[in-house]
């Protein structure tokens, strides 16, 4: 007997819906100005965001010929981008996605698909194909 995958994508609309109710019954915390509909509309603001960044790093992969039950580990890349850019900004995002590049080659991810990630879904110039990291480098930890 062939499985079938039975999870079902849930549209952004979908999502909004159910974490609205969600508030609206107490299971998930609301905001202490209780603005409901902000903090919805703000929940859709990322949804959105995600599912867009997710269907360019799915358009690189794809591009790039990536086997698909590697793309879970190149979308969570993603997602780490995604927060640290909400995190860092200026040379310190640079210094950590840099460390995050290292660190997903580390779990077999290809460098140049982790560049191109970089440059063509969050805007990032790091390093070039080769990995070398130019004026990146934090004098402390060369020897």
């Amino acid at each position: 007997m062939k499985p079938t995958d039975k999870r079902s994508i849930r549209s952004v609309e979908t999502a909004v819906r159910r974490y609205a109710n969600t508030i609206r019954q107490g299971s998930s915390p609301c905001r202490a100005d209780r603005d409901t509909e902000d903090q919805a509309a703000n929940y859709r603001e990322a949804a959105e965001r995600a599912e867009l960044r997710a269907e360019q790093i799915r358009h690189i992969l794809n591009e790039r010929g990536v086997s698909l039950i590697q793309f879970m580990v190149y979308r969570n890349f993603g997602i780490h981008v995604d927060k640290l850019c909400r995190d860092y900004s200026g040379e310190s995002l640079r210094l950590q996605v840099s460390d995050a590049i290292a660190r997903w080659t580390s779990y077999g991810c290809e460098r140049v698909i982790l560049s191109a990630i970089c440059r063509q879904v969050f805007a990032l110039e790091l390093a070039d194909e080769a990995g070398s990291t130019h004026s990146l480098d934090n004098p402390a930890r060369q020897s």
